[in-house]
C-alpha cells in the first residue's frame, strides 16, 4: 500500500486514541491489516525500484506529510498523537531499505521481510487504488467530523 493512506489510517487512529501508549501499537498493526487489503503499489515483489520509483514515493511522502498536517489543524489538541500515528503506520515499510542495502537481509530482518512481502494482497493499478482512495476519504472525513 502506499505511504498516503497508511498515513492517513495512522492519523485516525492518532486522532481517536490520542494515548501514544495506544496509538503506536495501533498503527503498527493498522499497517499490516491494511496491507492485506488488495491494493496498488508501483513497485511489487521482488521491490525493485524503478525511475517511476523515485518520482512517486516523494510525492506520495509529501502528500501523507500535508494531509497530516491538515489534521493536525483540525484537531490542534491531538498533534502529537496524529503525528505518531501518521509515522508509525508507516513505520513497518521502513524494511525496504533492505533493496537499496541488501547486506540487511539477513537473519531476523530477512524473516520479517520475507513475511511483510507474503501479506501483501497486489492487484492492478485501477482496482488497487480504489481500496487506498477509499481509505484515505474516510478516515480524513472522520478526523474533521471529530
Amino acid at each position: 500500500m502506499l505511504t498516503t493512506p497508511h498515513a492517513t489510517a495512522g492519523i485516525a487512529l492518532g486522532s481517536l486514541l490520542v494515548n501514544p501508549l495506544l496509538v503506536i501499537p495501533a498503527a503498527i498493526a493498522s499497517h499490516f491489516l491494511l496491507d492485506m487489503v488488495p491494493h496498488w503499489q508501483e513497485t511489487l515483489a521482488p521491490y525493485t525500484p524503478t525511475r517511476k520509483t523515485y518520482i512517486r514515493a516523494p510525492l506520495d511522502i509529501c502528500l501523507a506529510i500535508i494531509l497530516t498536517v491538515v489534521a493536525t489543524h483540525w484537531q490542534p489538541d491531538h498533534t502529537a498523537a496524529i503525528w505518531l500515528g501518521a509515522f508509525f503506520a508507516n513505520a513497518p515499510d521502513f524494511d525496504s531499505i533492505v533493496v537499496i542495502l541488501p547486506k540487511l537481509k539477513r537473519g531476523m530482518i530477512r524473516k520479517f521481510w520475507d513475511w511483510h512481502c507474503a501479506i501483501q494482497r497486489e492487484t492492478s493499478s485501477l482496482w488497487g487504488i480504489l481500496p487506498q482512495l477509499t481509505l484515505m476519504i474516510l478516515c480524513l472525513f472522520f478526523v474533521k467530523q471529530q
